[in-house]
């Protein structure tokens, strides 16, 4: 099971300018620990977690006006 820890950790070593925003927000991070334990799951594609984050950043319009 992915934790927002985890999910801290790796929005912490990227550079992306998002990345700083959704530091301070725990909804958004479990919400990317939640989606990448049922993407692993449901897929069975084999995906990091840096990979899947970087896939939220890079279409976060298209997530909402909560990843903005």
């Amino acid at each position: 099971m992915t934790s927002i820890q985890d999910v801290t950790d790796v929005l912490s070593s990227l550079p992306h300018h998002l990345a700083k925003n959704w530091l301070g927000n725990d909804l958004i991070k479990k919400t990317i620990a939640v989606s990448y334990d049922y993407w692993l799951e449901d897929t069975n594609i084999p995906m990091t977690l840096e990979e899947f984050v970087m896939q939220y950043l890079d279409h976060s319009a298209y997530l909402g006006e909560l990843f903005e």
